[in-house]
């Protein structure tokens, strides 16, 4: 009896080991056909583009960009080390294991191995940086307003502890 449920453990178990690895394979591969090495690379260029225009949001003169500089290039070495994709592999890795089956995984695969597919891996980057300007701007936008609301917020708070106390 116990030899038939060690069988049947060992069974289960390497049918589960053989499944996950199956998914993993997919995983990878689908990391591998996003190019998602590429996006990471691109996602520094496009922060670097935001911290260079950090320069002018600072007023940075003439006689203070080599000290800005020095500060620019330290930041860029924290970002590509703090954010590299050797870093973020394992966790993409990770998230898309957790929130994905194993054929949603194929399906993924089949898809963005299409032309179409390729070109909205392809356009993504530029698709997201742009939408992320239009963001900033709205933002902008709202900031005095939301700024504003949290000052009368803060006062009306102070007020009624004073009230309280």
């Amino acid at each position: 009896m116990g030899k038939v449920l060690l069988l049947s453990l060992l069974i289960f178990s390497s049918s589960l080991y053989a499944e996950q690895n199956s998914k993993q394979q997919k995983i990878d591969e689908l990391i591998n056909v996003m190019n998602m090495d590429a996006m990471v690379d691109s996602m520094y260029g496009q922060v670097e583009g935001m911290m260079k225009g950090m320069s002018d949001q600072m007023g940075v003169k003439p006689s203070e960009q080599a000290i800005f500089d020095k500060y620019y290039g330290d930041m860029t070495t924290v970002l590509k080390t703090e954010m590299s994709w050797a870093k973020m592999q394992p966790m993409m890795i990770s998230v898309y294991d957790k929130h994905f089956s194993e054929q949603e995984i194929a399906d993924m695969l089949a898809f963005y191995k299409t032309d179409t597919g390729q070109k909205i891996l392809e356009k993504m980057p530029v698709v997201m940086q742009e939408s992320m300007q239009m963001s900033q701007s709205l933002m902008k936008d709202a900031m005095p307003k939301i700024q504003d609301i949290a000052g009368k917020l803060s006062e009306e708070l102070k007020a009624s502890r004073e009230h309280v106390n």
